[in-house]
């Protein structure tokens, strides 16, 4: 069958109370999700991760308030709401099977459900059976599967029929090692022709797969940002062969006159050997030195081509200079409050 063009998601002004509850599961959250993008969507238990997507796909009800808007592919949930449905393809946390099926005559009977091309049919069931690594299930009852193949079936019912957005909530949920590896595989490959939103608490499988990271904590939106930025810290990691302490002193501080600063610039410096060990500033034949500069509220690519152009200058051959990075993990711990950010750092 032929695939449809991805998606875009549309969240705005969104406040959600469950009935009977005076504190609202998602208060005010705002978020655009570009076609073909790959989100993930994160935060800890109970802020409101599964909520969302229930109301993206139309599995809860949009309030009706004033300036709520959600929509997907410039289709409102709430006067649109079965043509939108038709656009997603859904994996909820607790997957919905029919125990008594086989694995074929499921996904059969569900893309009968989503009215899918009679003709078309076995052709496309084919393909999620081995997009999601079926092959030689398709014929066991459900009942008789282990958790991870129950999980890859609703996986494989999610991705029937190509929907222009997939949004799956903890994909990988009980999978082994090797099968997280696979569905890893397979998701990273929608990228562009489906746009995908999933929820993980493996925040390195986030990192991995992912273009952007949207954090809740107590169903507010904490941050917004492509995972690149999320995993930038504010230090700046800088080798040269062939230079002293005194050298690169010198060379950083013209960097950070040219940028118009007078504040003292934050330094410091290092031996690395080849293989990898710290020393305290000496040389030897087979040491390069290292410097790590904190940008302090500088631009990092500015203050990358300031310290290269500062380098060419004084006659210092560079044979590195990269910003450092974070886990998301340490991002994560920020945002939602349970670490403070307020110390530098980043790995080399």
């Amino acid at each position: 069958m032929s695939a449809r063009p991805p998606a875009s998601l549309e969240v705005s002004n969104l406040t959600f109370y469950y009935p009977g509850s005076e504190d609202p599961a998602l208060r005010s959250v705002d978020f655009r999700v570009a076609p073909g993008e790959r989100v993930g969507l994160l935060g800890p238990n109970g802020a409101g991760k599964s909520t969302l997507m229930r109301i993206c796909c139309g599995y809860l009800p949009v309030p009706r308030a004033r300036d709520t808007l959600v929509r997907v592919a410039d289709l409102s949930l709430v006067s649109d709401s079965l043509a939108v449905r038709e656009l997603v393809g859904y994996l909820p946390e607790q997957v919905p099977l029919y125990q008594e099926l086989r694995v074929r005559e499921h996904l059969e009977f569900r893309a009968t459900v989503k009215r899918i091309r009679r003709r078309a049919r076995a052709a496309e069931i084919e393909r999620v059976i081995e997009l999601s690594g079926l092959e030689g299930m398709a014929e066991t009852p459900i009942a008789k599967l282990s958790r991870g193949y129950r999980q890859r079936v609703g996986i494989a019912d999610a991705l029937l029929g190509s929907p222009p957005l997939v949004v799956l909530d903890e994909p990988t949920v009980g999978l082994d090692p090797n099968q997280v590896q696979g569905i890893r595989s397979m998701l990273k490959n929608l990228g562009g022709n489906q746009t995908l939103i999933f929820s993980s608490h493996i925040l390195a499988e986030v990192e991995a797969l992912c273009d952007r990271v949207i954090i809740l904590s107590r169903g507010q939106v904490v941050a917004d940002e492509t995972v690149a930025k999320a995993l930038a810290t504010d230090t700046l990691f800088v080798e040269w062969d062939g230079a002293d302490g005194e050298a690169i002193r010198a060379c950083v501080e013209a960097a950070w006159s040219a940028l118009g600063r007078e504040d003292p610039v934050k330094l410091e410096i290092s031996l690395s050997r080849a293989g990898g060990a710290r020393k305290t500033v000496d040389r030897s034949e087979d040491s390069v030195l290292r410097a790590a500069v904190t940008s302090g509220g500088v631009s990092m690519d500015d203050l990358a081509a300031a310290i290269g152009r500062a380098s060419l200058d004084a006659g210092m051959p560079l044979i590195r200079l990269e910003p450092g990075r974070r886990r998301l993990e340490e991002r994560f711990a920020v945002v939602t409050g349970f670490r403070d950010d307020s110390q530098p750092g980043g790995t080399a």
